[in-house]
């Protein structure tokens, strides 16, 4: 019989239970505060006149910091909620989408506030999410496409680059992980025998198939008229207009439940960010297997159909199996609604994916470049704008648009090969016109366009269609991109005033923001097109449209990426931050640039990084760490930079200061990672040696050495 527990048992036990935790918490703490073995240091001692991108730089740094917190102060509850409705429907991606910067932020060096904030938002949002909107089951949604799922993920993707020591995040990430790998039971979404993800609707609870006999009508709506007919090919529906008749709309709906709710779709491909995510803190081989295994599989189709992805597989694991052959057709396919639009994005996101995991096998981005290929194989020139297609139906190739120029120019940076970067350039060189001039459109038109077909679903056209190259316009999408052209200007040369551009830009969408917010102008319908809908008794915050924030967020990070860390936005329907280099702070122990200290990559090629430093306090010296990657993945070789062989003058002319003289130096680092040490007024160029891919990716700081310790 066992022995009953008396109150000193438990007395003992509790107090044995707190000791334990106490060690715990203390090796955890000992183990961030140990010295870094073997650090390779560079100490600066040239003096440097700020230049104007260093001290905007750091004022759009620090601005940004507090307008995120003000932003968090006016639209949430204490617990951290969205201050909104607490019943109907909601989507499993706006919501996270309202904070999703903001731990980004703080790991390239914002206030020391928003790392706590940003656990304690996204725990809050998945709340609303489980118990105001039964969205949710354990912490993820039940049912959703891959574009919404990955928009929503990039919340939980970023939390890591803030703290990857964080219990709860670890066990969500293998959790979310084991969703799409058959570890939970409630969700078989994989059949690993045909290498698909069962379902374009996905997610904790399984593939929802739906059925014919559940399926509602399809109906005609303003705002989703403009991306055509979701199948061409129904008998007695040749146009959207036909589907204002209810036999039609039923019609639609029973077809899209039979035939667009069974199988795999590419967008499917965005999943491989969670074994990724999963990789990342665990460094289990089983996550880098399910990532090359399913990428593999969609590469093998795409080379099996003449180089151009299928966008529909069956549960048999055949290509058109429910469009009567046909490779086009599903989900967030080529025909419905985006076509490249949101095909590109996952393409990119899992070859990147599945180069990382394997240290840098690039024959996984012939994925994105064969696709790439293909639409500009099929473009035309019009009116001197050169535009591809972005969709394939029945009737072949429409929706003519100017290429997104972060496909391309992203695809460069991974593989850094020539061949990539003369596509841009052939592609820069394509059009003589701007995309609205040539199309007869305003500016800014919003993505309408009558010519050279009528098309309303040309999200971004506006500034890819701009033929100069060098041009910053003045946007913050809700991608928070569009800047690739002129930073690839700038990175070969032909544009050097970028920095001090796009930090001017940024600044004044942070001033903008800042002016809805406190303005109280709340966003209560998306489509510009339906603001008939909107009730003017019913203009309250907690009947705002969910894109609301998303709207209002004060929070742009595309400059501090591109400029900081020599890296692209990331893709937006779920992908990873890969950039060139990130920072840490060893003296505050924590990610980002330190106080006063600015960064600009000026160069990247294949196995060479350039980088400027400065530090702009007259008063305190500052440590930085620069680290090869994002996750640590590439090496750093000889690094070169500048050393002062002189001294001031004893007798100081007050007139003029004296220009130091100046010798080469270099350092031998062979480590991802080393410092650079700045005293007040100092700053550095820096080039630096990179053999790229070279070690195993991890979220770990440079701190932690081998292994991340999880609190």
């Amino acid at each position: 019989m066992p022995r009953t527990r008396t109150f000193a048992d438990r007395t003992v036990a509790l107090l044995l239970g707190v000791v334990l935790s106490q060690a715990i918490v203390a090796a955890a703490e000992s183990e961030s505060e140990a010295p870094i073995p073997d650090l390779v240091s560079i100490q600066s001692n040239v003096p440097v006149s700020p230049p104007a991108w260093a001290v905007m730089e750091r004022q759009l740094l620090d601005t940004m910091s507090e307008a995120a917190l003000r932003y968090v102060d006016r639209y949430t509850r204490s617990g951290g909620t969205l201050i909104w409705k607490t019943t109907g429907g909601a989507s499993p991606d706006d919501l996270p989408e309202a904070f999703y910067n903001l731990p980004l932020l703080y790991a390239l060096g914002g206030d020391e506030r928003l790392k706590d904030l940003s656990f304690q938002l996204w725990s809050a949002t998945a709340r609303q999410l489980t118990y105001d909107f039964p969205v949710f089951h354990r912490e993820f949604a039940k049912h959703a496409d891959w574009m919404h799922l990955g928009e929503g993920l990039l919340f939980f993707y970023y939390l890591p680059l803030a703290d990857p020591t964080d219990h709860e995040t670890v066990a969500r990430a293998k959790r979310f992980a084991g969703l799409y790998m058959n570890e939970e039971p409630e969700a078989p979404n994989y059949d690993a025998e045909h290498k698909i993800i069962r379902s374009p609707h996905t997610g904790s609870l399984g593939p929802h198939y739906g059925s014919v006999e559940e399926a509602g009508p399809y109906d005609w709506s303003k705002g989703m008229s403009v991306y055509g007919l979701p199948l061409q090919d129904i008998e007695g529906i040749n146009d959207v207009e036909q589907l204002k008749v209810e036999a039609n709309a039923i019609k639609m709906g029973r077809a899209m439940a039979e035939r667009m709710r069974r199988g795999d779709t590419p967008p499917n491909l965005a999943a491989t960010s969670l074994a990724a995510n999963a990789y990342l803190f665990s460094g289990e081989q089983k996550y880098a297997d399910w990532i090359t295994d399913y990428t593999g599989a969609w590469l093998e189709r795409t080379r099996a159909n003449n180089g151009i992805s299928p966008d529909n597989v069956g549960l048999s694991g055949k290509v058109g199996e429910y469009h009567n052959g046909k490779w086009w057709g599903g989900n967030y396919g080529w025909q419905w609604p985006h076509g490249f639009l949101t095909l590109g994005m996952p393409f990119l996101i899992s070859s990147s994916n599945a180069m990382l995991v394997t240290q840098g096998d690039a024959s996984y981005l012939e994925l994105v470049r064969s696709n790439i290929e293909q639409v500009v194989a099929n473009g035309k020139n019009y009116n001197g704008s050169f535009l591809v297609p972005y969709k394939h139906g029945d009737r072949g190739w429409f929706s003519f648009r100017p290429l997104a120029r972060t496909y391309p120019v992203s695809l460069w940076y991974l593989s850094m090969q020539d061949a990539d970067w003369q596509r841009i350039e052939k592609l820069r060189k394509a059009s003589t016109v701007d995309w609205h001039i040539a199309t007869k459109s305003s500016y800014p038109s919003n993505g309408y366009a009558t010519l050279p077909e009528p098309m309303g679903d040309c999200e971004g056209c506006d500034i890819d269609g701009l033929h100069d190259w060098t041009r910053v316009a003045d946007v913050r999408n809700k991608t928070d991109s569009g800047h690739e052209g002129p930073w690839a200007r700038f990175l070969a040369g032909a544009n050097p005033d970028y920095p001090r551009r796009i930090l001017r830009q940024a600044y004044g969408q942070v001033n903008y923001r800042m002016k809805m917010i406190r303005e109280n102008v709340l966003l209560l319908e998306y489509d510009p097109r339906g603001t008939e809908k909107i009730d003017p008794a019913q203009v309250d915050l907690k009947n705002v449209h969910e894109h609301h924030w998303m709207t209002v967020n004060p929070v742009t990070t595309e400059a501090l990426i591109q400029l900081t860390l020599g890296g692209p936005q990331i893709q937006y329907n779920g992908g990873l931050l890969h950039t060139r280099v990130r920072y840490f702070d060893p003296d505050a122990r924590r990610p980002g640039l330190p106080p006063d200290v600015a960064a600009l990559v000026t160069k990247i090629s294949a196995d060479q990084t350039e980088l400027e430093l400065v530090n702009l306090s007259p008063f305190d010296t500052r440590r930085v760490i620069i680290q090869g990657g994002m996750f640590g993945e590439h090496q750093f070789g000889r690094v070169s930079y500048r050393k002062r062989t002189d001294r001031d003058p004893i007798q100081p002319d007050f007139f003029a200061r004296a220009e130091p003289k100046l010798t080469d130096e270099s350092v031998e680092v062979n480590r991802k990672f080393f410092q650079v040490e700045l005293p007040p007024g100092t700053g550095q160029t820096l080039e630096i040696e990179t053999k790229r891919f070279a070690n195993k990716p991890t979220y770990a700081f440079p701190w932690h050495g081998d292994k991340i310790p999880i609190q």
